[in-house]
């Protein structure tokens, strides 16, 4: 059993170093002509779709930055390409998103302003962002509050409240301000 395991974490850890030699693109659905740094997905693919193990997510916690915080530029496009998108991606699908990338949460314009959120998605009053949420569709901000808030912020190590829609993570995290 105990060379079995070993066996494992070897695959493993030769998993990881492949796929950061072909900087990510296998896993992340990058248009294989851009930098795994420039845009972590573009696409509906990526490697919630592999079937695949998830050699990324699997990897030791001591490898990566703790926080969102902590990570440098390429650490956070990594982190999205391979954590966040596949994960956020199977939440929305489950809610009937056919496809979901970077411009649902980041805006169309993503690329010209550099990932910046909030960007584009629909400005939510700042007092009572679920509240008014509520008011423009109730069955996708009760989607978003019992799902994604909660998600997203446990990816990016931070606190939120999904009573108010408000902490270090929240609404307005995404959405703009009225």
């Amino acid at each position: 059993m105990r060379i079995r395991n070993l066996s494992s974490s070897l695959t493993i850890s030769l998993c990881l170093l492949l796929t950061a030699g072909l900087g990510l693109t296998n896993l992340s659905g990058c248009d294989k002509s851009k930098p795994a740094t420039d845009d972590p997905s573009t696409t509906s693919g990526g490697a919630a779709d592999s079937g695949g193990d998830d050699a990324a997510a699997a990897a030791p916690a001591e490898e990566a930055p703790a926080t969102w915080a902590d990570m440098d530029r390429g650490e956070r496009m990594t982190f999205m390409g391979t954590k966040v998108l596949p994960e956020m991606k199977e939440s929305f699908k489950g809610q009937g998103f056919d496809t979901f990338k970077c411009a649902n949460c980041h805006g169309e314009d993503y690329k010209e302003v550099d990932f910046k959120i909030p960007n584009d998605l629909t400005p939510l009053n700042p007092d009572n962002p679920i509240q008014s949420g509520m008011d423009l569709d109730e069955e996708m901000t009760k989607f978003m509050v019992s799902s994604v808030l909660p998600q997203m912020a446990e990816l990016l190590g931070k606190e939120t409240d999904v009573t108010t829609g408000k902490g270090e993570f929240g609404c307005l995290s995404c959405h703009l301000s009225e």
